[in-house]
């Protein structure tokens, strides 16, 4: 949810999927002044049904907010899928087998049945997107979805009131576009390798437990850079400026964003602070 590129670790953290039910308390903050008040809630994209993640403080959180800010607008599956279409396929690219290592093929393959993709339909994507369609196909496995996903709920839940996206899908695609081939390779590599560190990284959100999620996505950031400040922190850097600028107007907003984004050195958190805004957490 996350890594070299922390939405990666973090949308694949989905651990117990069973039939009881998980109380989760995932880490918020909140930023305030006399007239106005944002709350940062870290978020899971797709989650199995039984996580129960309002909590009392998230509850009075989603009932004083008037807007809801999510990093893209919601859109149906046949939207979502051509715009992904779109930006994934590429003509004359190498097979995926020649931009796995070999020793992963194995994994390649294991992860393409678990897909319910071919690899002939993988070697017509760019290298991020065939890390992306695995990673769905975990998800599926897992027994989650995005339509049990925190940002989801929170659209159903704000119906009426007023909507916010930080992001288009177009434009996040785009970001994933300029990767040059290397970073690609390396998200591609770790959605075949770290299967480990979803389940830690699934468990350190549900206990709100910022310093362990942190530790969670190191790895990926130190192994690549380049990818970690084009996917994170110029985001975040973005996202941050948006939320300062917006405290100068009155009113309650709750932002909604995947949790890797507000943990960490280079946080939307962190990144606030830096710009002397107090931010407070409230779970």
């Amino acid at each position: 949810m996350i890594g070299c590129a922390r939405w990666l670790l973090l949308a694949l953290a989905l651990t117990g999927c069973g039939t009881l039910a998980i109380e989760a308390r995932p880490a918020m903050w909140r930023v305030s002044d006399a007239d106005t008040e944002i709350w940062l809630l870290g978020t899971i994209h797709a989650l199995p049904g039984n996580v129960h993640w309002e909590t009392p403080a998230v509850s009075r959180a989603i009932a004083a907010a008037d807007t809801l800010v999510t990093e893209i607008a919601p859109s149906s599956p046949d939207e979502a899928g051509a715009v992904f279409a779109r930006y994934a396929a590429a003509q004359g690219l190498p097979p995926i087998s020649e931009r796995v290592d070999p020793a992963r093929h194995r994994a390649l393959s294991e992860a393409a049945e678990a897909a319910g993709v071919s690899i002939a339909a993988l070697n017509g994507l760019r290298t991020w997107a065939v890390a992306v369609t695995l990673a769905a196909g975990q998800i599926r496995a897992a027994g989650a979805s995005t339509d049990h996903g925190v940002e989801a709920t929170l659209a159903e839940t704000f119906a009426g009131r007023r909507r916010v996206a930080l992001e288009t899908q177009a434009e996040q695609l785009a970001i994933f576009n300029a990767l040059p081939e290397s970073a690609q390779r390396m998200m591609l590599e770790r959605a075949l390798a770290d299967r480990d560190a979803f389940a830690v990284t699934m468990r350190a959100w549900e206990a709100g437990d910022v310093r362990a999620l942190t530790a969670s996505l190191e790895p990926g950031d130190r192994e690549a850079p380049e990818s970690h400040r084009t996917l994170v922190t110029e985001r975040n850097a973005r996202w941050a400026g948006w939320i300062a600028r917006r405290m100068r107007a009155p009113g309650r907003v709750l932002v909604a964003v995947g949790a890797g984004h507000l943990v960490g050195r280079d946080s939307v958190v962190a990144m606030l602070g830096a710009r002397g805004v107090k931010v407070e957490r409230v779970q």
